[in-house]
């Protein structure tokens, strides 16, 4: 398991439409992280569950960064969607957007993933469903602890195991 796996996953799960508009207006209504909900999914994808703990020190790690750099850029790009002229530079910040997305994947991974001992925290569960780990997983993150907006969650799982 890399970051590098983990970011190709995302891009190939993003890239399909349906699953791609559930994680947008999950972001916009309930100021989800889409790339924190895909890192859960991309885990119980590869039978691993996390604790929430965990899930609060990635948030942690990576909330400057999406603050002061992906929230701005977004925030921009969104603004010149409707001015024609800025058209050529809305796609130059799209392109920024989606390094600055890297970065923050590299920055989730790294206080996930990487503990002071060299290893992880991450549980392999290799018996359990994938369906069943991504549910468990995306539970620890914000907006869906304390089981808040399950059917939101569920559709979630649904689309990206079909976009697999």
């Amino acid at each position: 398991m890399t970051v590098d796996a983990f970011w190709e996953w995302s891009l190939a799960r993003y890239g399909d439409p349906a699953t791609r508009e559930h994680l947008l207006s999950l972001q916009d209504a309930l100021d989800l992280v889409v790339l924190e909900a895909l890192f859960a999914l991309w885990l119980g994808s590869e039978h691993y569950e996390w604790q929430a703990d965990m899930v609060d020190r990635m948030a942690g790690a990576s909330q400057d960064w999406l603050k002061a750099v992906v929230v701005p850029l977004r925030a921009t790009r969104m603004q010149w969607r409707s001015a024609p002229s800025l058209q050529t530079a809305r796609k130059h910040l799209l392109s920024l957007e989606v390094q600055a997305e890297r970065h923050l994947a590299e920055l989730m991974w790294e206080a996930a993933m990487v503990t002071d001992h060299g290893g992880t925290e991450l549980l392999y569960q290799p018996a359990r469903a994938i369906g069943e780990l991504m549910h468990v997983n995306l539970a620890c993150i914000e907006p869906f602890r304390d089981g808040k907006y399950v059917s939101e969650r569920e559709q979630m799982v649904v689309l990206v195991e079909q976009a697999t």
